[in-house]
């Protein structure tokens, strides 16, 4: 058996010592009750009509899983390559099923938030701003930084271990704080590096909060406007990080493995999960417009072809939580699904788990969403999947 670090041995004592004096149950019900604002109060505003031929046999696949597992809310979006669209929701934006999900509802994507990011990268690359060999203590004070370059944070082999196992503590006990990207980098700057740079792939939350920051540096614009100007020039507007207004409407969510405590409302650690998560899992959307987001990117219609080329350009590596992961690029998962190649990415944040993948082949992309963190990801895919290649061999 592994002998524990001094670091881990405090984390679990500060652990047990949070749990046993705040009484971690009834803390969250109680945070979560005060911050619940899932249910809808004006009338939807957009409608899950649809003119796609196979519109009930992919609403049957959502109802299906939604049913199987507690009515839990998911958010689904179908663009095919002609840009015929298909839109649905199913379950519940609340755990008592007094709010069904709708479109207008937005949900955390996690690290699908990682291919956006990349994708921001890409953007300065094209200007010159950027290189993808910048060493990594050019934009950020660090001592490792010399040896770590910019496509070793996009690839995962900087061999910088992840920040969030050392910061998760201060999300549920500070849930009103707005954390800084220097306040997370500070908790792992003095940690010894995993690995050689360079050596082998190992996915690090770590990579992508520095990709955040060396965006800042490099442009001068947080990374919020930078995610903006992008998602406006797609006239996309159901896109946001990392202030996110008292007035959007977020479906609760829920985590199942917090802790051992059960199915608990996370909802009201917005603002210390979505900031804790930064630039590599804070964005939260609608499955629509995430959609648009990975479908034009991935046809080529916002950066250079060249350029999305690169980051499709994949190195084989294996991620025991993605175990259908073939590979990865640049802030982009290879899976295969079904014999399928697709490209794009997981995401899970506590309380919320989605999937967004483009299939180049037949040109289409599939983005699901949901309000509970431990969704089968790559089945409900697979299911969407099969309708949409039916439809389109037809």
């Amino acid at each position: 058996m592994k002998s524990l670090s001094l670091r881990k041995v405090l984390r679990v004592l500060l652990l047990s010592l949070f749990t046993f004096v705040i009484g971690f149950g009834g803390y969250v019900a109680f945070l979560s009750n005060k911050n619940d604002n899932a249910c809808l109060t004006n009338e939807p505003t957009q409608s899950i009509e649809s003119d796609l031929e196979s519109a009930a046999q992919l609403q049957a696949v959502l109802d299906q899983y939604s049913q199987n597992y507690n009515n839990v809310g998911l958010q689904a979006t179908v663009i095919l390559p002609d840009g015929t669209q298909w839109n649905g929701v199913s379950g519940y934006a609340n755990d008592a099923k007094t709010c069904p999900l709708m479109l207008d509802h937005n949900l955390y994507v996690g690290s699908i938030t990682k291919t956006f990011t990349a994708a921001l990268v890409m953007e300065q690359v094209e200007a010159g701003i950027i290189h993808l060999d910048d060493p990594v203590e050019e934009w950020i004070p660090y001592s490792d930084g010399g040896r770590i370059t910019v496509e070793m944070l996009m690839r995962h082999t900087s061999g910088i271990p992840s920040y969030t196992d050392e910061i998760i503590l201060q999300l549920f006990g500070l849930p009103q704080k707005q954390f800084s990207p220097d306040e997370l980098f500070a908790t792992i700057v003095d940690e010894p590096l995993k690995f050689e740079p360079g050596s082998r792939h190992e996915y690090s939350n770590t990579n992508y909060l520095l990709l955040g920051m060396i965006l800042e540096a490099a442009t001068g614009k947080p990374y919020g406007e930078l995610l903006g100007n992008a998602v406006t020039q797609m006239d996309l507007d159901r896109i946001y990080f990392p202030a996110y207004p008292n007035s959007l409407i977020l479906a609760n969510g829920y985590d199942e493995t917090l802790l051992n405590l059960g199915k608990r409302n996370l909802t009201a650690f917005r603002t210390s999960m979505g900031s804790g998560a930064y630039s590599a899992g804070g964005i939260a959307a609608s499955s629509h417009d995430a959609a648009f987001f990975f479908h034009t990117l991935f046809s080529e219609q916002w950066l250079a072809d060249e350029t999305v080329a690169q980051m499709m350009t994949i190195m084989e590596a294996s991620d025991e939580d993605v175990p259908l992961q073939k590979g990865y690029g640049l802030g982009v998962r290879n899976l295969v699904i079904d014999g399928e190649s697709l490209y794009g990415h997981t995401g899970t944040i506590p309380g919320y788990s989605g999937i967004a993948m483009h299939n180049p082949q037949h040109g289409f992309t599939i983005v699901v969403l949901s309000n509970v963190s431990t969704i089968e990801q790559t089945t409900i895919f697979s299911d969407l999947q099969k309708v949409v290649l039916q439809y389109l061999k037809k």
